[in-house]
């Protein structure tokens, strides 16, 4: 029935959720190489191609969004299986744990690298090419020898992740007017809450089941799929602004933007404190492994496309700085009330729902904050915004093995709930300096 609901609500969002194709509207920033120059200086404005029939979704974003999902289930996926890498190479959970650090480490210098290198690339050469890279790496760490090596694989596999999803949402302002922007970056993005709702569960469950080996080359195999649609999917001649040294001044100067930032990594390391150690917290203290905990990230990614998808759905109509501190007081009331997972598996698995509803609608938001502030930068400030992401994966894993090593597993949600209160204080300043959703028609004040 679970399955159903989440099917079901997925459909919904799918009808509801028009992105009508638009590549040479005037009130774009950017525009395909192909398209002649003298088509911006016309003085009558064109009017807006009709939506796709039927379903009314774009096909490109559809396949965007799939290879996010990859994306996400590949960089999440080592959280359900730590237990077992721990074990197969007879480490303890927390030295496992440097896979996650050592993959959001290298994704945090990857994506302003290439966000500067990879910015005359064709769009679709861009994104197929680094699917491709991923899927290269994850079947490479099914066969990875010992643990050392398969640390310097899942180095190399952060580049894919470092070049996709900043770049795709990059990409988004070629493919969508200005109306629609939002909602097609929180659609996008929905591929990230789907990959914790379907892709992390199936990739625990099998590595619980067949292994670790089996799980990574599965992920790998599908990224080489869905590379392939990118591939078809995309136009040629998509081409952003180029990522050089005046747009990065121009970003790092402007101090809404370095807030919002600032909000997305502390909020990241929160979330990783606890997520990098999930495994061994809900074995060690609550007996919970192998199919169990499955289901638990089930529940968990089921509320998380529930959150993103409504926090979506309300992206056109209230400022997404309302929307990132409804989600972070949502994950800070989970975290503070975590003590009473102790009275039994139901309220354990309530206190999960309630954090997955807000866990993963923050970093949909945060993108919108900054491509609706400055479109035109959208290249570097996303790809600083990703960066600020895995940094604080880094930061929280780290974080949570010294708590895990000090204080116990049972501690662990104190560390993230002062982190995210901390975000939350960010994000209020942020909004306060005027960081705050523009409408399409006129800026609006939060």
């Amino acid at each position: 029935m679970r399955d159903r609901g989440v099917s079901h609500l997925a459909g919904h969002f799918l009808r509801e959720t028009r992105f009508p194709r638009n590549r040479y509207t005037p009130d774009f920033p950017y525009r395909p190489v192909s398209q002649p120059a003298a088509a911006q200086t016309t003085t009558r404005r064109p009017p807006a191609p009709p939506p796709i029939p039927k379903a009314g979704m774009d096909p490109r974003l559809v396949t965007l969004c799939v290879g996010n999902f990859v994306i996400g289930t590949g960089a999440m996926i080592v959280t359900g299986m730590l237990n077992d890498i721990a074990a197969d190479f007879g480490l303890g959970a927390a030295s496992a744990g440097q896979l996650i650090s050592v993959f959001a480490l290298a994704t945090c210098i990857g994506a302003p690298l290439f966000a500067t290198l990879g910015s005359r690339i064709d769009r679709r050469l861009l994104l197929a090419g680094s699917l491709l890279v991923y899927g290269v790496m994850h079947l490479a760490a099914a066969f990875a020898p010992s643990f050392a090596a398969l640390m310097a694989i899942r180095f190399l596999t952060a580049i894919g992740a470092a070049i996709y999803t900043p770049q795709t949402a990059a990409t988004l302002p070629l493919l969508v007017n200005a109306q629609t922007r939002g909602r097609a970056i929180s659609f996008v993005f929905l591929g990230w809450s789907i990959a914790s709702v379907v892709g992390v569960p199936l990739g625990t469950w099998i590595s619980s089941t067949l292994g670790w080996r089996v799980s990574m080359a599965l992920v790998g195999a599908l990224a080489l799929l869905v590379s392939a649609a990118v591939w078809r999917a995309l136009p040629r001649g998509l081409i952003v602004p180029p990522a050089g040294r005046e747009a990065w001044g121009a970003v790092l100067r402007h101090k809404p933007i370095m807030l919002v930032v600032l909000t997305t990594m502390i909020s990241s390391a929160g979330m990783f404190t606890v997520f990098t150690y999930i495994a061994p917290l809900m074995r060690d203290v609550y007996g919970i492994s192998g199919g169990a905990l499955s289901l638990m990230f089930l529940a968990y990614g089921a509320c998380g496309v529930f959150g993103n998808a409504m926090a979506a759905s309300r992206m056109d109509r209230v400022t997404p700085s309302r929307i990132v501190q409804v989600t972070l007081l949502t994950s800070i009331t989970a975290m503070v009330l975590w003590p009473l997972a102790g009275l039994g598996s139901v309220a354990l698995v309530l206190l999960f729902m309630l954090w997955g509803v807000g866990g993963f609608a923050t970093n949909s938001a945060q993108q919108a904050r900054l491509v609706l502030l400055a479109p035109e930068r959208a290249s570097v400030s996303i790809s600083l915004n990703s960066s600020s992401i895995y940094l604080g994966q880094a930061a929280g894993a780290m974080a949570g093995a010294a708590i895990y090593t000090l204080a116990g597993a049972d501690t662990l949600h104190w560390g993230a709930a002062a982190l995210m209160l901390v975000a939350l204080a960010v994000s209020q300043r942020a909004r306060a300096l005027g960081c705050q959703w523009q409408r399409p028609q006129a800026a609006q004040q939060a």
